[in-house]
């Protein structure tokens, strides 16, 4: 016989498999159906054990579990990237999980009192505003969105035109709240109609998303160049590598063609250990004689940069608005962010503004194509890139990820599906350039395509046609109308206590 701590403790567990499993998938593994579909049922399963009496701890330690094993592969990045010793890596990894798990609890704790006060509905409103709070205003080192498994499917991930990542997180956890407090409460016909109406509306949000109105086709070649260069590593020869790498596909492909422009795609960190802000004729040149349009990663100063060059055009600069917590910038005040810094011996990246300028124009025959570029980890923030596309009116999404660091791990992967439902928010393709894999493209009606492994080099050459979509998320009055309606719901909720009950 089991004793009843240990078999808590393997229950824990067990769950917390379930929801590393949920967001686990590779983005072109062919499993969003599962993908989705423990998407919802880890919140069943959770809000049910919640509303029927387990304690807190245990549900702190399934989720502690699940970030766990989805982020498995930090310690051993920290380890040898840090560099850190292991017991330093794995305590702040293990830090990591925690906070993230907290969060989260913190939301299901917040459902269980709307429910005891006010009964079912509140407790489905309430864990829907709490998700969303605590998604796009909670402090977070990896940005983290629960809505992005529903991104694994395209006639669902569509709805994220309407509602946004952010929206679809609200909506699983407002049903899988809904359900699990009708069966705490033996309304169990009520509840087995919940996961229907679960499915039902982002199906149909889906099925709108062809009525919204669409833009003039643009056309566009594409290369993008995967080099598999060593992360963080600054060499003479960079650029000169990559131009060698770059000339092959164009010879082969026989790009530029008549009436189509060429955009040339490097990843972030493509050319290191110079200084990229200040205007270059040879730079300048290097795109103006080969007939193409150049957008890639560098860097400048204590700046982490995207810089583009197209002829009869200056330079283009965009600087990394949100630098990643510790790893790029030590968060907090300028303070205490100054002394972290003397004490570690860590140099701050200094974060760059968007303004309607953060857009690389370039010459069409449809007319200008404005591209937005996004710097590795800001594609992972919904609301970052909601301001960059509304600013700008980006035609086209650029992803710029030097993802070299995570080694042969699910780390890429991870990072892809949390981003794909940009293209849908926005209403455009995004195109993602790795350093060492994967590279693709994410469409704006949910589909997608990734070339290559982790730690792989390739080059890759592609026609695109595409009609922007008019999605009312690619807006940022989305994510804080979202929040609004939402808070003021579950106001209105918890002023009335159930009288049912």
């Amino acid at each position: 016989m089991i004793p009843l701590g240990l078999r808590r403790s393997l229950e824990a567990l067990i769950l917390g498999g379930l929801f590393a499993l949920t967001f686990r998938f590779p983005a072109s593994s062919g499993w969003g159906f599962l993908e989705a579909t423990l998407a919802f049922i880890v919140l069943v399963f959770l809000f049910d054990a919640l509303f029927k009496g387990r304690r807190a701890g245990w549900l702190f330690l399934a989720l502690l579990a699940g970030f766990g094993m989805l982020f498995h592969w930090v310690p051993a990045t920290l380890e040898v990237k840090g560099p850190l010793p292991y017991p330093v890596a794995l305590t702040a990894s293990v830090l990591l999980a925690a906070w993230e798990a907290l969060g989260y609890l913190a939301v299901l704790l917040l459902a269980r009192f709307a429910y005891r006060r006010s009964g079912p509905w509140a407790a489905a409103v309430v864990a829907a505003f709490g998700v969303a709070a605590w998604e796009i205003l909670g402090f977070h080192i990896y940005p983290w969105n629960w809505g992005a498994a529903l991104g694994g499917l395209p006639w669902m991930a569509r709805s994220a035109a309407f509602l946004g990542a952010h929206g679809l997180s609200a909506w699983c956890w407002g049903c899988g709240a809904l359900g699990s407090a009708w069966l705490a409460s033996g309304a169990t016909g009520r509840a087995l109609r919940v996961p229907l109406v679960w499915l039902a509306l982002p199906v149909l949000l889906s099925a709108g998303w062809f009525l919204l109105p669409r833009g003039p086709e643009r056309r566009l070649d594409v290369v993008m160049v995967q080099p598999n260069f060593e992360p963080g590593l600054r060499r003479a020869g960079m650029e000169a590598e990559m131009w060698t790498r770059t000339d092959a596909v164009l010879a082969r492909e026989h790009l530029p063609r008549p009436g189509t422009p060429t955009l040339v795609l490097w990843p972030e960190s493509s050319i290191l250990g110079r200084d990229d802000r200040y205007p270059s004729l040879r730079m300048l040149d290097e795109a103006q004689r080969r007939g193409i349009a150049w957008l890639f990663g560098t860097e400048g100063g204590r700046y982490n940069l995207v810089r583009g060059e197209v002829a009869g055009r200056m330079r283009f600069l965009q600087a990394k608005t949100e630098p990643m917590p510790f790893g790029e910038r030590m968060p907090g005040p300028a303070p205490l962010r100054h002394a972290l810094e003397r004490s570690l011996g860590f140099l701050s990246q200094e974060p760059g503004e968007l303004s309607a300028g953060s857009s690389f124009s370039l010459p069409t025959p449809q007319g200008e194509l404005r591209v937005h570029p996004l710097l590795c980890s800001e594609a992972l923030i919904p609301l970052r890139v909601a301001k960059g596309v509304d600013l700008t009116g980006a035609d086209l999404l650029s992803n710029h990820t030097n993802d070299g660091w995570f080694e042969q791990t699910v780390a890429t992967d991870l990072h892809a599906a949390q981003i794909r439902l940009r293209a849908v928010e926005a209403g455009v393709p995004l195109l993602r350039a790795t350093l060492t894999g994967k590279s693709g493209i994410f469409r704006e009606d949910g589909t997608w395509v990734l070339w290559g492994e982790p730690r792989s080099e390739g080059a890759y050459a592609f026609s695109l046609a595409w009609r922007p979509r008019g999605a009312p998320a690619r807006h940022p009055w989305a994510i804080w109308g979202l929040l609004l309606v939402l808070g003021g719901a579950a106001l209105v909720m918890l002023r009335k206590k159930e009288s049912t009950r």
